[in-house]
């Protein structure tokens, strides 16, 4: 007489989300465009832009390569928009609905592997960088990067670079639902890209980027920022707030803590709302 009512299974829907998710891991360490983008090019680039930079910074070259470490969680964006667009294609995620695998719970275990991969690769890198900052500058206290791990504080480090990581997936979801093929988004997401280390205050020092006003407002729309500013206070928080030598640069973005990180929450809630929206399984011909 009455009709019996569906339960949710844990333990079943545990197990689709363990399979999916081994599913992406293959995908991801099978695609060279993954390793390229999230550990060689990160690596060239610190390489680059420290001898770029060092002589500029003075004292503080050696913190350039613990922003530099950074670059995996931005290159996130890079790796994650083709391959949701050549999921959104592939033949597999037409066919999901038959299985009876809901694709918010595919799209999760994406979410996951490349969130698990932006921290590898920033703890790779951050190694590399420690080797590379030893052979070049030495063990003393000319090694800011060494120095620096006496005044880290772990929890909002922590915080910032899953901040980072997350604020890549939401603009990578937003382009590569949107998007019906990976090549005509890729432009976008490269210039983006490259916005984004540049003006979020990874590349470039922020004493010399942040030196304008008007440049300061204009960074306020780059979303990473916010996270960027926080793993920055997280290396050293006195250094981040000092009014006369910030790592802010010349003209401050924040003057406590809660801002970057109450701007970051904001963005990524308005990213994955907006995405919400615009986000197409099929794409129209």
């Amino acid at each position: 007489m009455f009709k019996k009512i569906d339960t949710f299974n844990f333990k079943k829907q545990s197990s689709i989300f363990k399979n999916l998710t081994l599913l992406v891991y293959k995908s991801f360490i099978k695609e060279p465009r993954s390793i390229i983008f999230m550990l060689v090019v990160p690596i060239f680039f610190s390489v680059m832009f420290f001898f770029i930079f060092k002589e500029k910074s003075g004292p503080y070259s050696g913190l350039l390569l613990l922003n530099y470490a950074l670059l995996p969680c931005l290159t996130v964006l890079t790796s994650l928009t083709p391959a949701i667009v050549e999921w959104k294609n592939s033949v597999f995620l037409k066919r999901i609905d038959i299985t009876g695998v809901k694709k918010s719970m595919f799209i999760a275990s994406i979410w996951l592997v490349y969130l698990l991969a932006g921290l590898f690769f920033y703890i790779f890198v951050l190694s590399f960088n420690l080797v590379f900052s030893i052979a070049v500058l030495g063990t003393s206290d000319k090694n800011t990067l060494l120095q620096s791990f006496k005044t880290i504080n772990f929890g909002y480090l922590l915080l910032a670079i899953i901040l980072i990581c997350a604020t890549s997936i939401a603009l990578a979801t937003l382009f590569g639902g949107i998007a019906n093929s990976s090549g005509s988004i890729q432009g976008i997401v490269m210039m983006v890209y490259f916005f984004s280390i540049f003006l979020s205050g990874v590349m470039l020092p922020a004493d010399s980027l942040y030196s304008n006003k008007g440049i300061v407002i204009f960074t306020y729309f780059i979303p990473h920022k916010y996270p960027v500013f926080l793993y920055m206070y997280a290396l050293n928080s006195e250094r981040w707030l000092n009014s006369i030598s910030s790592s802010q640069g010349v003209v401050k973005s924040f003057t406590a803590v809660w801002q970057p990180i109450v701007g970051s929450l904001a963005i990524l809630a308005g990213l994955f709302t907006l995405t919400t929206f615009t986000f197409k399984w099929t794409a129209k011909r």
